[in-house]
């Protein structure tokens, strides 16, 4: 067989792979380093490293990140902490029903964001909300209170929508790779005199370590760039207390029109996951892991 033979029948792979990946990739690259209004769209004079530049003198920016770091943080901390909870409750128990309850379980995983959004956003309205109503009728408020509309409380309703959405993530892949443990596994443990504790973490916790690193880190990236529900329940406000760095990027680019820039904090979000993918990988020791 000819040496070029292999790279010759994947070329149409690769030409599909630069053409809708590298070369978007490098034309957002390219467009930060110019001034490119819509507006005025022959205009586009190279202006070097300008709009990292004030990306660095940006207080929205800043803010963004910041108001990035909670939205991921609070977000995949508590899905995967009540996803893992679940997927272990699935895995010890049996009785009567048990598939059409798993089946009600992970529904929220085959909802659109948009709809969850809508849905998230009349529960929580401060008018006619049924958040609201529940809390006065059990006495916890004597009030209605604006959740989506002040800015103590708008980044935390949308983690909160968030957090319902994402459980079920977590809950389906643990559960599949707590399936996978071999049952062996803990009648040693049993015989050994192991307690609970001890079963979950030298035999449980070990065995799904993969898992676990996988779907945090996948689920931590989609969430950094996700804007969706952010943008239906409260826009990025009220005055940005909501505005994500992924949300900048979309509102720079098509409320702005100004691509340059909006390009420039794209590039600033990859950066940044890139940089979150190799230190968690590194932290969490993923090439050490076992392979379930």
């Amino acid at each position: 067989m000819n040496k070029a033979e292999p790279y010759l029948l994947l070329s149409p792979a690769y030409l599909l792979i630069g053409g809708f990946m590298f070369y978007p990739m490098a034309t957002v690259l390219l467009l930060s380093f110019q001034q490119y209004q819509l507006m005025d769209p022959l205009n586009t004079p190279f202006i070097g490293l300008s709009h990292y530049g004030a990306m660095l003198e940006d207080a929205y920016f800043w803010r963004s990140l910041w108001n990035s770091i909670v939205w991921v943080g609070l977000s995949v901390f508590c899905q995967f902490g009540l996803g893992f909870l679940l997927a272990i409750l699935l895995n010890s128990t049996s009785f009567w029903g048990k598939g059409i309850y798993q089946a009600i379980v992970f529904t929220p995983w085959a909802i659109s964001g948009f709809l969850i959004a809508i849905m998230w956003a009349w529960m929580l309205n401060g008018e006619f909300g049924v958040v609201n109503d529940l809390l006065i009728r059990s006495g916890l408020i004597d009030q209605k209170i604006g959740f989506l509309s002040r800015s103590d409380t708008a980044l935390l309703s949308c983690v909160l929508a968030n957090i319902w959405f994402g459980i079920t993530f977590f809950a389906i892949m643990l559960y599949a790779a707590l399936q996978a443990i071999p049952p062996s596994l803990y009648e040693a443990a049993d015989m050994d005199g192991a307690s609970s504790w001890q079963v979950f973490k030298a035999v449980t916790v070990p065995m799904v370590k993969s898992t676990i690193v996988v779907t945090v880190l996948l689920r931590s990236i989609w969430i950094f760039n996700w804007a969706d529900l952010i943008w239906v329940m409260t826009k990025g406000g009220p005055a940005g207390s909501s505005q994500t760095l992924a949300l900048y990027v979309f509102q720079k680019a098509f409320l702005g029109l100004d691509f340059g820039y909006a390009s420039a904090l794209g590039v600033a979000l990859t950066v940044l996951s890139l940089i979150f993918t190799a230190a968690f990988l590194r932290v969490t020791r993923f090439h050490e892991a076992e392979v379930v």
